[in-house]
């Protein structure tokens, strides 16, 4: 299955906004684009292909030029605020947590995560990008999609990941 438009479309909106709201008005987004410069989203469009079931090569594209480049960009330095939420989010993309938590083998790969796992990504981003200089709660979605799924225990804390 490939990633349908609207969820790409939802993700360079939901990019939008987070950046406007954070004030980076010229910093390069998703395949360098800018809020100035709408031209380059043919390049997020060439992911989607309504042929492809699963494309390896398409979603270690999303995640690498897409998903991971963007919150790299937007998340603080701080390890207290970056390393939770891109622990969580390869948890979430994984469907499993590292063997000790913080470190130890995790047994899959985020990168190669179905086009499906990462929509639902977009998805939480979209409603992150309501109130985007919030980011604990980016983790606290994430750590709640997590324990729903079943990916990691019911007593898990953002705490557990920093």
């Amino acid at each position: 299955m490939a990633v349908r438009k609207e969820k790409l479309e939802d993700f360079i909106n939901a990019a939008r906004q987070i950046v406007e709201s954070q004030q980076h008005d010229q910093e390069k987004l998703l395949f360098e684009i800018t809020q100035e410069d709408d031209a380059e989203i043919k390049e997020l469009t060439k992911l989607i292909d309504a042929q492809t079931i699963e494309d390896p090569d398409k979603s270690y594209d999303l995640f690498y030029n897409g998903i991971q480049a963007f919150l790299l960009k937007i998340l603080p330095q701080d390890t207290k605020i970056r390393k939770p939420i891109l622990e969580l989010k390869s948890i979430f993309l994984s469907g499993k947590e590292k063997e000790n938590i913080k470190y130890g083998k995790r047994g899959a790969d985020s990168r190669m995560s179905y086009m499906e796992r990462m929509e639902d990504v977009i998805d939480i981003l979209t409603q992150w990008s309501q109130t985007p200089n919030e980011y604990l709660k980016l983790a606290h979605l994430f750590l709640v999609k997590n324990k729903e799924l079943g990916y990691i225990p019911e007593d898990r804390e953002i705490s557990d990941y920093i």
